[in-house]
């Protein structure tokens, strides 16, 4: 009794932490569901500073990847690079806690399953014993009284 105890007990625990962050990912602010990064370049000019390996840059930079297909890969409008880095660190907060939340799901039913193995009555006990007699007890009407005496 005291293993279910404790098995109850982390259950509410976990219950607990998936709640909070179900309470985040309900209200995650604006999202871009893109990746935010500063680029660097290579011009290709020969007489560039580019060409001894200092790069252009560090400019401003969104990828979006769905599915296997690449949506978008360019640069951003400068008057919204801090909106831009802003709400692709939501993005990935909010992914972040819902892969956490599913852990938690995986963990609450790994232990539920415990609970009903604990708390499992067994079949046998509920079953007929060898040598006992099977199927259906007699009808008490005149007409299967009839019959076994025919």
């Amino acid at each position: 009794m005291e293993e279910l105890s404790q098995i109850r007990q982390k259950i509410c625990q976990l219950n607990q932490k998936r709640w909070r962050l179900l309470k985040c990912i309900m209200n995650p602010g604006k999202l871009l569901t893109a990746s935010f990064y500063e680029r660097f370049t290579k011009c290709g000019s020969r007489n560039c500073k580019c060409a001894s390996g200092e790069l252009h840059g560090p400019f401003p930079w969104i990828y979006q990847n769905r599915k296997g297909e690449k949506l978008i890969s360019t640069s951003c409008v400068q008057d919204k690079v801090k909106e831009a880095q802003l709400f692709s660190e939501n993005y990935k907060s909010f992914k972040e806690k819902a892969a956490k939340i599913k852990q938690l799901d995986e963990e609450i039913h790994r232990l539920i399953v415990q609970i009903e193995s604990l708390n499992e009555a067994d079949a046998k006990e509920f079953t007929r014993k060898e040598g006992e007699k099977r199927g259906r007890k007699p009808k008490n009407s005149e007409e299967s009284l009839g019959r076994e005496e025919n």
